[in-house]
């Protein structure tokens, strides 16, 4: 056990915040004399996320941060609690959100209402808190004990790709439906998930873990209507979270972070794969190009009779 859970510490896994939004805002937090100039920056982010971050001229202390969220955006702010989350992680900084934008907060530079440290945090992980909104809302369900009065939420977050949360009094169960638009990548795909449950079972204190292929969908989300569309996908791979998982305020943190991310996670890995494999394929042929440019060329030996004359022996 402690073995794969060594394993399982050293994997790879993506930092949920933007490193180029962190950068703008920690400027001027933490600089000395602090920094105070107008900027306009936008950031394209996993997820189909889009951010913007702008200082106006005339109020050089005001930052706004403003999401979009791509096809789910509308959902978040309707019937996915996102407008919740906003409101207690970010309490009395929402703003309207620009045009083209699902979401927005603003802050005062000199007088901030939070520690500037978990100011930064919370800004650059915007994407993760609203994404998550609906997975945050069904694990306090689970760890207040009301999780069973939730509905079962049905988020598709992208064409042929869907997240299917599940709330109960003792679980919350969060299914992935996954796919990928190159074969080879789907390939790799069905491979890793299936290694990934296989190998989760090894982790001491991990959540239960499983995968199913396209065409036999969990017993959790097996009736829901519309479930066929994703009938040609990669797959399902669900996770099964209890009240041991999210027992303390980091695990339940680690939990959501892991969760919402846990695509990413995928997509990373098997590009990481691909150009391994790649890297390994090049060194080879380039081994085999130096041993042809090594090879010696076996001469042809002439032979001389007893009058001198010389002649090539026929090949065999």
């Amino acid at each position: 056990m402690a073995g794969s859970a060594k394993r399982a510490e050293g994997m790879i896994f993506l930092k949920p915040q933007n490193m180029i939004v962190e950068e703008a805002i920690g400027t001027r937090l933490f600089d000395d004399p602090p920094r105070r100039e107008p900027c306009e920056i936008t950031v394209s982010d996993f997820d189909d996320v889009r951010f913007k971050v702008s200082v106006p001229v005339d109020k050089l202390n005001m930052v706004t941060v403003n999401i979009s969220l791509g096809a789910v955006g509308a959902r978040l702010r309707e019937d996915l609690y996102g407008n919740e989350i906003m409101e207690s992680v970010y309490p009395g900084m929402s703003v309207e959100p620009d045009s083209g934008f699902d979401f927005a907060i603003s802050f005062d530079l000199d007088n901030l209402t939070m520690e500037p440290n978990e100011l930064l945090t919370k800004v650059t992980t915007i994407r993760r808190y609203l994404l998550g909104a609906p997975i945050i809302k069904a694990l306090n369900g689970l760890k207040d004990g009301t999780g069973s009065a939730l509905p079962t939420m049905n988020i598709e977050m992208r064409q042929s790709e869907g997240l299917f949360i599940k709330p109960a009094a003792d679980r919350c169960t969060v299914i992935y439906a996954l796919q990928f638009t190159e074969e080879t990548d789907r390939a790799v795909a069905r491979v890793m998930l299936t290694q990934f449950a296989k190998e989760s079972s090894k982790v001491n204190g991990a959540p239960p873990c499983s995968y199913s292929e396209a065409r036999n969908p969990p017993m959790e989300i097996r009736d829901l209507p519309g479930i066929d569309k994703y009938a040609h996908g990669c797959g399902f791979i669900s996770f099964v979270i209890f009240a041991s998982h999210i027992s303390d305020p980091e695990k339940f943190e680690k939990s959501v972070t892991m969760l919402t991310t846990f695509r990413n996670y995928i997509h990373y890995h098997i590009k990481a794969s691909k150009t391994y494999l790649h890297m390994r394929m090049r060194k080879k042929v380039q081994g085999w190009l130096q041993v042809l440019n090594r090879a010696v060329h076996e001469q042809e030996k002439e032979a001389k009779t007893a009058s001198g004359k010389t002649f090539k022996r026929a090949s065999k």
